[in-house]
């Protein structure tokens, strides 16, 4: 039997401590399992502390569990669930009562999704392309679902093809769920694609507003954003970011200002020659900030993204200091969790990350050793 009071008082001494933290000897004689016990004890005190109440921590915990799952369907739920279970030895069930209903939404919705596009429902089967749904149980996720705001592109309109196939979807759900039915946000999601040319196929994952501008242009090949904003309903200013994606791609060519055509051919577009060779196959994150690289920004957008990268550094030297040396994929899931509270922080990918980290290297403020980063004077 383990000693709760004993367990306790190390929890709390940690908490208080965490400052004073030194990894064990390369040659100390610990057990691996006890050692990684200790570690993710460690992990989870140092959290805790930091955003000074359990409470905090339990929110930011479940607004990172929500983009996860929302930008990540088929995530593994297995994996969070252990996760989750980790989490509750330490909390209590009532503080992680949310996250719970959370992991089983996901999972009653891919039973669901499994038996709506199985077939199994004569009377509603999808006559284009299936599409798959993330029923929520909408009190108990966090609020605005953990997301940035969208609230200008939430009346986007989607092609005729897709409601469609959204209102087989929901009469498939009233079928098997009775007087239950289904409130959908078109805005959210994402959108795979297989665009055909004239000299090349290319698919991409995206969000349904990106997907539904590149629709529009199979019925007309050039438009303009006025045009398209009344299209798709939504606003021109939201719409020109968007585009740009799309431009960066070789897709679309602004011909003149503020009107847009297909590029059919690479060949017509020859400031994209440059990029053939990575177009074969591309992914884009229904969630990433599509904003242009930090060469076309502005001045004022370099300042603050300057200066956002100064908090994060912040937050890597302490956590570096307590915790020697940790891989990429760590420090970016803790800057996550802890660092980058306001939505529209987001936006740090792992690539962004690092190439933050490596110019840390250039400078010589850390080390990179076996994939682990570590301070410099360590």
């Amino acid at each position: 039997s383990v000693d709760d009071a004993s367990c306790n008082s190390d929890d709390e001494y940690m908490a208080d401590n965490w400052q004073k933290w030194e990894p064990d000897p390369v040659d100390a004689p610990t057990a691996p399992s006890a050692s990684k016990a200790i570690r993710s004890s460690d992990i989870v005190s140092i959290l805790v502390n930091i955003y000074e109440s359990k409470d905090l921590f339990v929110e930011e915990y479940q607004r990172l569990l929500a983009q996860k799952f929302l930008s990540n369907f088929d995530c593994n739920v297995d994996i969070e669930r252990r996760n989750l279970e980790l989490l509750t030895l330490r909390f209590g069930e009532s503080d992680l009562h949310a996250c719970e209903v959370m992991l089983q939404d996901m999972t009653s919705s891919k039973r669901l999704d499994n038996r709506i596009n199985s077939g199994e429902i004569e009377t509603h089967h999808f006559k284009q392309f299936p599409i798959k749904c993330l029923v929520l149980s909408e009190q108990f996720w966090p609020e605005k679902l953990g997301l940035p705001s969208y609230d200008e592109a939430a009346k986007i309109k989607l092609p005729a093809e897709v409601d469609e196939a959204v209102e087989t979807y929901t009469k498939a759900f009233e079928t098997i769920k009775g007087s239950r039915t289904l409130f959908w946000t078109p805005y959210l999601g994402s959108v795979e694609l297989e665009l055909e040319f004239n000299d090349r196929k290319l698919s991409f994952t995206v969000s349904p507003i990106h997907a539904s501008i590149i629709w529009q242009f199979q019925e007309k090949k050039s438009w303009l954003i006025s045009e398209l904003s009344q299209a798709i309903s939504v606003p021109t200013q939201i719409l020109r970011r968007k585009i740009s994606f799309w431009q960066n791609k070789g897709i679309l060519k602004e011909v003149k200002s503020d009107k847009f055509v297909l590029v059919e051919d690479i060949a017509d577009n020859e400031e994209s020659n440059d990029n053939v060779d990575k177009m074969n196959v591309e992914e884009y994150s229904a969630y990433d900030d599509d904003s242009l690289e930090i060469d076309l920004q502005s001045s004022q957008q370099r300042e603050t993204e300057e200066a956002k990268f100064k908090v994060y550094w912040s937050f890597i030297e302490n956590m570096l200091t307590n915790l020697n040396s940790l891989p990429l994929e760590r420090i970016h899931t803790m800057l996550q969790m802890f660092a980058l509270q306001n939505p529209s922080s987001n936006e740090l990918s792992q690539q962004s990350l690092r190439q933050f980290l490596d110019t840390k290297v250039r400078e010589q403020k850390l080390v990179l050793s076996g994939g682990q980063y570590r301070l410099m004077n360590q």
